[in-house]
């Protein structure tokens, strides 16, 4: 059974590489076959869940239309990049996300004040 899960699953070629293999080698690979499938169910209920998501609709007067009208409002690659290239941009586009709702709220209360005085 060993060998025939290095040769399925490991993708061993010959049994010189199984026999050469210890059970603790064989335990800490497998776990990590496992773990694997695991990752690969997470990324099929993404993959459904994101299907359902990319379907959402929100009122617009009488009608309905589509939360996300445009494919970069529901992905957009190049900050997914910049996020991975740079650990921190993910923390400075939050930063700059926060700063840019203060900046609006603040131009709002300043024509508020001036429709006031």
């Amino acid at each position: 059974m060993i060998a025939l899960n290095c040769f399925r699953y490991l993708n061993f070629k010959s049994l010189d590489e199984v026999d050469q293999l210890t059970i603790p080698e064989y335990n800490l690979l497998m776990q990590a076959v496992e773990l694997r499938a695991v990752d690969d169910a997470y990324l099929v209920h993404l993959q459904a869940f994101k299907n359902f998501e990319v379907q959402a609709t929100k009122k617009s007067g009488k009608k309905r239309r589509p939360v996300f009208d445009r494919f970069v409002k529901f992905f957009d690659y190049d900050r997914a990049v910049r996020e991975v290239l740079d650990p921190n941009a993910k923390v400075k586009t939050e930063t700059n996300k926060g700063l840019s709702r203060l900046r609006d709220f603040l131009i709002r209360k300043k024509k508020e004040g001036e429709g006031n005085g």
